[in-house]
């Protein structure tokens, strides 16, 4: 055993005596399975380089996919103004949910293959998926390359970057992971803007051909960083079904699907919600979802810098606690402009905050040894809430409120982050009772 694996060993044993002051309930043992891949060390000037590179992913893999409904509103208005919405945004849909599937897959196969070449695979698929989208003329054909093709493309650079910040960092974690995750809430921001001045300019095929091709570049540009810290122990199985069967993990899972499935409610429902309940017009609507978007950025950063000094599911307790509060004090109350603006703002904050600090427990509860893979089996976490977010909301808005009562559908939200609450102490409960710590 060398001198750095004997010096963890001693930190692991002392880490794991209750009466430490350094005690934290996490499986530090799990880090000695793991071989070190690079003589690059952690948290120096390298390692900012792969948060940087992890960054510019995200913010292209996940940024298009939040720019999906700027191509809704062009296929339902323009191109197809004969199919309902509902086909129509099955192709978003798609392309969301097979991301999230296919992260249990290649979180797999990130334990056994360069991590670099897996990321500049992704971004031939994503490339490949616009670019020949761009030829289609029919729902169809959207569905399987925009949707089908673009959500497997993107699922490598979505794990990738999710995964690897926390390896490369030991004092600054949650810092350099929220900086990594908020990527995703830059690139959601100016790709909404981007493409619908591609589609205004150019028309949709070519909006299509640009992003794909901008998207391989800068992606393809930035793999040869997205490397990891450590190579992970590996496993023969897609699924590591003792993880699966671990409580702790099952309750985090829980945590997380209320978690997601909150999430998507206010930014699906507050631009329809501005426009038919506070009469505002169609673009003061969308301004609240940029607003929320905005404010999730400074949630990203701000709770990854804080979950150093707190603790991060210290942290994503407190979160997802404001979150509740922000849906329950105030839009279930009321129904004034002033309100929707502070629930934009606060569960904006509270959202980025919850979604940057997941990757930083999971490594804090389970060890980094299998990370990749056990961050993609949470991704069925995120599948599991895109079902039961909007859907159920959409159906109460419909048949409960015909469409002008927002009530029930608000109260569905508003319940969705408690139960996340109470899966999350939960958790905490079952890894220590001591209240001052941080975890």
């Amino acid at each position: 055993m060398d001198q750095e694996a004997r010096s963890s060993h001693e930190t692991a044993e002392k880490a794991r005596e209750p009466g430490s002051a350094e005690w934290v309930p996490t499986v530090a043992a799990a880090d000695l399975r793991a071989e070190q891949a690079t003589d690059r060390p952690r948290d120096g000037p390298y390692a900012w380089t792969v948060i940087a590179a992890c960054f510019i992913s995200l913010m292209l893999s996940i940024g298009i996919n939040d720019a999906y409904g700027v191509y809704q509103q062009h296929y339902q208005l323009v191109e197809f103004p004969e199919a309902t919405a509902t086909i129509i945004s099955w192709v978003g849909t798609v392309q969301f949910l097979v991301m999230c599937v296919g992260g249990v897959f290649s979180g797999f196969l990130c334990e056994h293959f360069d991590t670099r070449l897996l990321n500049a695979a992704g971004a031939l698929v994503m490339g490949a998926a616009l670019i020949g989208g761009s030829y289609c003329r029919t729902i169809e054909g959207l569905m399987v390359t925009q949707g089908l093709l673009y959500g497997v493309g993107a699922s490598f650079p979505f794990i990738a970057g999710t995964s690897i910040p926390t390896q490369w960092f030991t004092r600054r974690r949650g810092l350099a992971t929220g900086i990594a995750l908020s990527g995703s809430g830059v690139g959601g921001m100016w790709m909404t803007s981007a493409t619908t001045a591609m589609i205004g300019a150019l028309g949709r095929p070519w909006a299509m051909r640009v992003t794909g091709l901008v998207a391989m570049l800068a992606v393809l540009a930035v793999s040869p960083w997205m490397r990891v810290w450590m190579v992970p122990s590996r496993s023969e199985s897609v699924i590591d079904w003792s993880m699966v069967r671990n409580p702790r993990f099952l309750v985090l899972l829980s945590a997380l699907v209320f978690g997601i499935a909150a999430y998507f409610g206010p930014f699906f429902q507050m631009p329809s919600y501005s426009v038919v309940v506070l009469h505002k017009s169609a673009s003061w609507g969308s301004n609240m979802d940029t607003l929320m978007n905005g404010l999730s950025v400074v949630g990203r950063l701000s709770i990854g810098l804080l979950s150093d000094v707190v603790g991060p599911l210290n942290l994503m307790i407190a979160n997802t606690a404001l979150a509740a509060v922000s849906l329950l004090a105030l839009w279930v109350a009321f129904d004034t402009v002033g309100t929707a603006i502070a629930v934009a703002l606060l569960f904006g904050f509270a959202i980025g905050g919850i979604v940057t600090v997941i990757p930083v427990v999971a490594a804090q509860v389970f060890g980094l040894a299998r990370i990749p893979s056990i961050i993609g089996l949470l991704f069925i976490g995120y599948f599991a809430g895109g079902l039961l977010g909007v859907p159920p909301m959409s159906a109460l808005l419909d048949n409960v409120g015909h469409r002008t009562d927002y009530t029930a559908a608000v109260w569905y939200m508003a319940m969705l982050p408690v139960c996340s609450l109470l899966f999350l102490l939960a958790l905490r409960l079952m890894l220590t009772r001591r209240i001052r710590i941080k975890i």
